[in-house]
């Protein structure tokens, strides 16, 4: 067993380079605490490097729970509960393939009132994985019963006397913390209740799990992008019951109305938990990513710009891109570029009134006098894709939407803003309709679309007392099927979801876009490079695609954003310009390393906070033979070096090895897998970083 861990080395003379690697002699290291301060690895790399594999344990879940008439769900209809009720209905199944495996449908029809209960189940061909979600419909004539506490996960396992930790993360909420790992023991007797706030699916907490039992467990994922909770329980005996649905169901269904439940997938696994999840982000990757040509879509490197200036600007800009070689891959128009906003050449989030204008989704005549699509034509002749923004749900009092189409909208007391209800067909039609005009228009390649609002009240406004949740479920679904038909409209077109800054990050939204801006701390005055690397370090076990910012032309800064994709911040919170020649070979670096963020994720250091630290972390491509490894000594650490052992690598095969402390090429060293397990790593400055680029000869 063998842990990564950093190391306090002498202060580096000024006669040393920047940065050094050499071979640690034992080919071992141990944390060491040094001042009081101990950089110690995550937990999980100090595990046996084993493989997640499928079981058949009592502790795993897999189809054959579904094979009889207790299948590991529940809730109540007129006071009964389902485990009472399913085994009395009547149960028909019909199977069929699907991509990389099948799809079972389970009907549960109550011979009484003629509620419907159907069961969509998928299974995988490469993966010890099970993923179903619940329909529920009303085949009577009149209401049916009241359905209560829809819970499409309920299932129990033998945890033994062992402790058992669940494993979670932090939703994100514009803070240096967003998705931090957190672990969380389950004593005896008690319990553990994670959950959404506000109905955005990542506000609070993220929706996904880690829930080892004995030699393994379970990784799951709550699909939803509303309210949801998930709670774990521990009796005496010693036996564990995960729960997870909708926080709130008390409704009747109309005769022939239907509502879905979030999605859950599980996915089986045993020996080490850090392969666990890299299984579980191959399975993301290849089943809940949008596909391009069928592979996962490649995350842009994109130039951002505030939308309130001169559409002139913008196109001068764009053609400069081109000029000076910049390989961006999107030009980004965020908010502002509508209704009757007033151009600014100094425009940004702080100084325009870009919220007061929603639900004017018209290109404002002061900003674009002959519309978006002169910009679009320009991108599209210099082969750069277009990015825009929209906040379709929200529209602001007195704007054209709401005051021409009142009844789409679902409104509070607060009369200064109104909730477009997606669960209203006519509604959902006429914002598709709009938003793909937009889209046609301008020819966007990426439509971006925000959601600064928590709509939980709204829709609570919407419910009657015996419709509890009928509003939020019938909306959720809108949502998606909004997306959908976006996508259908337009083959090719990718969604950036953005809710406040990645307060919407679920499994069914990582299957329809990507979270182009993960979070809202990069807004804050002051913000600290460390958010993106602490960002990167807690979301890639569980979300392999998302992309950082970067707003500073230094190397610790770029390092620091380096994930699938990422955002030079030029026009909305730049810190300083990013330099010509300093931003060509910042691209450069970023396209090397994007491959390999689509590979396994590998910790090298504890996640956290700490300015006096450093933060390490690698990338593995095993299909490849290669991969990245990025090093940050941060600004306050009194550390000069560290020492540190790269994962997933043959000990005995060789390895061409770049190392790069500046931008742009460096020499190639030639290594073993047995040396790159043993580096010592010396950054002279801080902050400071140092990327190593390897592949196997």
């Amino acid at each position: 067993m063998r842990c990564v861990a950093a190391k306090a080395v002498p202060a580096a003379s000024g006669k040393e380079k920047l940065v050094r690697f050499t071979m640690n002699k034992t080919g071992s290291v141990k944390a060491v605490a040094v001042q009081g301060l101990l950089l110690a690895v995550m937990t999980s790399c100090c595990l046996a490097a084993a493989n997640a594999t499928p079981t058949n344990d009592a502790a795993h879940i897999t189809a054959a729970s579904w094979a009889g008439t207790k299948p590991p769900v529940s809730f109540k209809l007129g006071g009964k509960d389902s485990s009472e009720l399913l085994p009395r209905w009547e149960r028909a199944e019909t199977s069929a393939p699907a991509a990389g495996g099948a799809v079972r449908k389970i009907s549960f029809a109550d011979p009484t009132t003629r509620l419907r209960v159907i069961a969509e189940v998928r299974t995988f061909d490469k993966f010890p994985a099970v993923e179903w979600l619940l329909r529920f419909r009303n085949d009577g004539a009149s209401d049916s019963p009241l359905i209560e506490d829809i819970q499409p996960l309920c299932w129990s396992a033998d945890a033994g006397k062992g402790t058992v930790t669940v494993h979670h993360a932090r939703g994100s909420d514009a803070r240096l913390d967003d998705f931090e790992p957190l672990a969380d023991p389950l004593p005896a007797r008690g319990s553990l209740r994670l959950a959404s706030r506000g109905g955005r699916s990542s506000d609070g907490a993220l929706p996904f799990f880690n829930l080892p039992i004995g030699d393994g467990g379970v990784i799951g994922a709550i699909g939803w992008t509303g309210n949801w909770a998930a709670t774990c329980l521990r009796d005496e005996a010693g036996r564990v019951e995960a729960r997870a649905g909708l926080q709130r169901t008390r409704l009747r269904l109309r005769p022939g109305e239907e509502v879905r439940t979030p999605r859950i997938l599980l996915l089986n696994w045993r020996g080490d938990r850090t392969a666990a999840h890299n299984l579980w982000r191959r399975l993301v990757l290849a089943h809940y990513t949008p596909q391009v040509n069928g592979a996962p879509l490649t995350v842009p490197a994109s130039y951002g710009v505030w939308g309130a200036d001169l559409c002139d600007r913008h196109i001068a800009r764009a053609r400069r891109l081109k000029e000076q070689r910049w390989p961006f891959d999107v030009f980004w128009v965020d908010a502002g570029w509508y209704g009757h906003t007033v151009a600014k050449a100094d425009a940004t989030v702080y100084n325009t009134p870009w919220h007061l204008n929603q639900g004017n989704w018209w290109p404002s005549t002061n900003c674009y006098p002959q519309g978006l699509k002169p910009l679009g034509d320009v991108l599209k002749e210099l082969g750069i894709g277009f990015l825009l923004w929209i906040e379709p749900e929200v529209a602001k009092q007195g704007t054209t939407l709401l005051t021409e189409h009142p009844e789409w909208f679902l409104r509070t007391k607060d009369p200064k803003s109104a909730l477009l209800n997606l669960g209203d067909p006519a509604a959902r039609r006429g914002i598709t309709d709009l938003v793909s005009k937009i889209i046609n228009d301008a020819g966007l390649s990426w439509y971006r679309q925000d959601f600064n609002i928590a709509p939980e009240s709204f829709w609570a406004a919407g419910d009657a007392p015996d419709r509890v949740g009928a509003t939020e479920s019938h909306y959720i679904e809108g949502l998606y099927a909004f997306w959908d038909e976006l996508r259908a409209r337009h083959p090719g077109l990718q969604i950036d979801n953005c809710a406040s800054g990645g307060r919407r990050i679920d499994l069914e939204t990582i299957s329809r876009s990507v979270p182009l801006w993960r979070s809202d701390y990069p807004c804050v005055p002051r913000w600290d490079p460390i958010g993106s690397q602490a960002h990167t370090i807690g979301l890639a076990p569980w979300v392999p695609l998302s992309a950082a910012v970067c707003v500073a032309a230094q190397q610790y800064t770029l390092r620091s954003a380096h994930a699938a994709g990422i955002v030079f911040d030029t026009g909305m919170n730049a810190v300083n310009p990013l330099g010509d020649a300093w931003l060509r070979l910042a691209l450069e670096e970023f396209k090397r390393v994007r491959p390999f963020c689509y590979g396994d994720f590998y910790p090298l250091l504890d996640h956290n906070l700490r300015a006096d630290s450093w933060a390490a972390w690698q990338f593995d491509r095993p299909d490849q033979r290669a991969g990245v490894a990025i090093f940050l000594r941060r600004p306050g650490s009194p550390f000069t070096a560290m020492e540190a052992g790269l994962r997933a690598l043959d000990p005995k095969a060789r390895y061409a090895v770049e190392v790069r402390s500046e931008l742009g090429p460096a020499p190639v060293q030639h290594m073993t897998g047995a040396e790159l397990s043993g580096l010592h790593v010396t950054i002279a400055e801080k902050p400071g970083s140092a990327l190593l680029i390897y592949r196997q000869e």
